[in-house]
């Protein structure tokens, strides 16, 4: 039997595997890390972090119907479950977006970062305290992003997130730093 005894092999096994597993990661704006940090992977069964979302009207109520040409504040809120001190990197300093879509379609009507000044190339990072919730906040004056139109009356989907691999591409793909899509109605 020709078997290999050099103990450079087990070693080179366990970095081949370990490659594997983070070029399978689903988090380029998060570095792959096997220490301590959770870089905020879609999560499976026991996600470490939970976003939510809140429309709220220009006196701060949650409502999901809102007059045509009102402000809508969107309240996005991440909390860690974990009892664990866990961080988010990030590329650059961009870390939280908002996006609103005409309901059941992924046709983006408003993404806050089309809106606001080009991220500065700083990587980033967000720490969260064991189970801390954190909160990020924007308002939105129902205008197209692409054409700055109003919008028409109709029915709508909002999400806020940390910003995930590939939520540029495919904002509405499923991650634990993203919050489900929230409807609403413009009267």
């Amino acid at each position: 039997m020709n078997e290999i005894h050099k103990p450079g092999w087990r070693r080179f096994a366990t970095l081949v595997a370990i490659l594997v597993i983070c070029a399978g990661t689903t988090t380029s704006n998060r570095s792959c890390s096997l220490g301590g940090s959770n870089n905020g992977g879609d999560g499976g069964d026991d996600p470490t972090f939970v976003a939510t979302l809140q429309l709220q009207n220009s006196t701060g109520d949650v409502t999901d119907s809102f007059d045509r040409g009102a402000t809508i504040q969107m309240v996005l809120t991440v909390r860690n479950r974990r009892d664990t001190t866990e961080t988010i990197d990030f590329t650059d300093s961009r870390t939280r977006d908002f996006v609103v879509v005409r309901a059941n379609t992924d046709n983006v009507v408003w993404q806050l970062s089309k809106e606001t000044a080009a991220p500065s190339p700083t990587p980033t990072t967000l720490t969260f305290g064991p189970n801390e919730t954190q909160t990020f906040t924007t308002t939105w004056d129902q205008t197209e992003s692409d054409s700055g139109d109003q919008v028409r009356t109709g029915t709508y989907e909002a999400r806020g997130v940390l910003v995930f691999d590939g939520f540029d591409s495919r904002p509405l793909r499923a991650s634990q730093l993203g919050s489900p899509l929230e409807s609403f109605t413009i009267n």
